[in-house]
């Protein structure tokens, strides 16, 4: 069997292995570069860490072996080894020592070289310690090669997973809005809406599309509620409206049991509390709800008003704007309402959206009043 030692471009594939050596005593420089071109590497040589440092940023590496002393001036090895391994961290790193540095030679193992040989030694036991470090440097690169490949295998599994309980929930709203026609849409558009508000308030990133996915699921748990209670034309009795507040727990404890939807909980859930705290379930004010509970009660208000129920028409869109500016401070953060303000003029699409295509023979012609 050839060895890496006789025949280096085995490692490296076509091309010679590059090492460079970094020694202050010029003789012993050229004694090592010598006998390890004999053995079939290409050598370069450096003084000093300073040299070897630049030699490396002049673009003549990248070098497959950094075989450095310790001790030299301007730049130790020592600090040559910390700074090669930031910039070229491929290159297995061999330092050599006198024996009484054997502390410091450890030292430099904890800082990533791969082997150490001290002073004076046998070119055998170098040509050996060398293709033991690129053997072991060689492993290194298979290890994370195959942690990468696992992480992106594991992310590729989660991705179908999480897109398995995604057109799972999907299905469910669809059977939701199936439930009740008056609505339908209305998901979508409250996302639109709080997305336009979000950006206003420059919220950014995960935070952004965290708000997306809470919006799009923010009413997710009316699917417990009977069809009759959610479309009933009259006024609800106490039983009636206490099934209709529960829907945002029932949303949460569709979707805890599922790790990927659990960041976005808690704004689901206190997507109906008020800034004054008279809201549901929690009874949370101000700054104790989370931002984008606060983001989407202001646009799940606003589509509720501008959209026909079972138990009213809809409101023109200005009489809804002019609410939501009346409840300002109350029912609505009072920081919110003006980057609503700000936003709804591109946003806001007129009449009433609600319904598709062939229910409006459905709709009773009058409807009793009933407060938003």
């Amino acid at each position: 069997m050839t060895s890496v030692a006789s025949s280096p471009e085995g490692i490296s594939g076509a091309a010679k292995v590059r090492i460079l050596v970094v020694d202050d005593e010029e003789f012993l420089r050229s004694i090592v570069r010598e006998r390890l071109e004999i053995a079939g590497y290409s050598v370069d040589e450096a003084s000093n860490g300073n040299e070897a440092l630049a030699i490396l940023s002049n673009g003549h590496g990248p070098y497959d072996i950094l075989l450095t002393d310790i001790r030299m001036p301007g730049m130790d090895g020592i600090t040559l080894l910390g700074e090669w391994v930031k910039k070229s961290p491929k290159t297995a790193g061999i330092v050599m020592s006198a024996n009484a540095e054997l502390d410091t030679a450890l030292s430099a193992l904890k800082m990533g070289a791969c082997d150490y040989i001290t002073k004076p030694f046998n070119f055998d036991v170098l040509l050996i310690t060398i293709e033991n470090s690129l053997r072991k440097k060689d492993l290194e690169r298979q290890v994370e090669d195959y942690r990468s490949n696992l992480e992106r295998k594991v992310k590729e599994q989660t991705d179908v997973i999480n897109s398995m309980y995604v057109r799972s929930i999907d299905a469910m709203i669809k059977a939701l809005e199936a439930k009740d026609y008056y609505t339908r849409g209305h998901s979508q558009r409250v996302t639109v809406y709080s997305m336009a508000i979000g950006t206003e308030l420059g919220i950014k990133e995960q935070e952004l599309e965290d708000l997306r996915r809470a919006s799009v699921l923010h009413d997710l748990g009316k699917i417990g509620v009977r069809e009759a209670v959610l479309n009933k034309p009259g006024k609800l009795t106490d039983e009636e409206f206490a099934e209709i507040v529960r829907h945002p727990e029932t949303a949460v404890r569709i979707l805890e049991p599922i790790p990927f939807f659990r960041p976005l909980l808690p704004s689901i859930l206190h997507h109906h509390e008020r800034y004054d705290g008279r809201g549901y379930p929690a009874k949370l004010s101000g700054d104790k709800i989370p931002l984008a509970s606060r983001i989407m009660a202001v646009a799940d208000t606003f589509d509720a008003m501008t959209s026909t129920r079972a138990y009213r028409n809809a409101l023109p869109v200005a009489d809804a704007i002019a609410e939501v500016r009346r409840c300002s401070g109350s029912q609505f953060d009072p920081d919110i309402v003006p980057a609503f303000l700000a936003c709804q003029a591109k946003i806001v699409i007129p009449g009433d959206v609600s319904l598709p295509d062939g229910f409006e023979e459905a709709i009773p012609r009058r409807f009793p009043q009933k407060p938003v």
